[in-house]
């Protein structure tokens, strides 16, 4: 099996048919050999009306998949003004979280100056099933809008091969990918 890397600058499958992935979940450490690969070149999600100066958080069910899935996301903000200032899977789990503050996303017109952001790398997340995602909208337009992100990956069917408590017990199955489709703060104990 080839390495592969997530949050890679090319932006490709991170697994092919035929290969493993052990996704790390809030049930566990799934493993599951890949059947089938589809992309997904823009999906769209438009947000109610945030006023200006105000915030919104919303559950982001348009990127669910169904329960033998996973999805590999990256993702822009088409909206000028508007920032994701939370990202949390599941909702009391945030992304981009140092121990002391809290990364955000900015608007698109600024990612030319971040090379990681370039290619959206940095975006880059993993969805597993309905696992609930939220994320968290800012609006400093100055005019009340809403708030188009657009999202595109591909979407991976797996048969599953077996369920794990750790990584450390998993590891007896390699070769595989690991795959974290959950923040890293879910994670509990010794484990994060």
């Amino acid at each position: 099996m080839p390495d592969r890397i997530i949050h890679d600058w090319h932006f490709t499958p991170v697994v092919q048919v035929g290969e493993r992935a052990l996704l790390v979940t809030t049930e566990g450490y799934i493993l599951g050999e890949i059947t089938w690969i589809e992309p997904i070149p823009y999906l769209e999600v438009v947000t109610s009306t945030i006023t200006a100066g105000g915030t919104i958080e919303r559950e982001m069910e348009e990127l669910y998949v169904e329960d033998t899935e996973f999805a590999q996301w990256r993702m822009h903000i088409a909206t000028s003004g508007i920032e994701i200032t939370a990202h949390m899977c599941p909702r009391a789990a945030p992304y981009w979280k140092t121990k002391s503050s809290e990364g955000k996303l900015v608007d698109s017109s600024v990612y030319s100056v971040i090379e990681p952001l370039k290619r959206f790398q940095l975006t880059e997340f993993f969805q597993y099933k309905d696992t609930n995602r939220y994320m968290k909208f800012y609006n400093g337009s100055g005019s009340n809008t809403t708030a188009t992100i657009v999202f595109y990956g591909y979407i991976f069917q797996f048969e599953e091969i077996g369920k794990f408590n750790s990584l450390k017990e998993a590891k007896e199955q390699k070769p595989f990918t690991t795959i974290p489709c959950i923040a890293r703060w879910a994670k509990t104990g010794s484990e994060r």
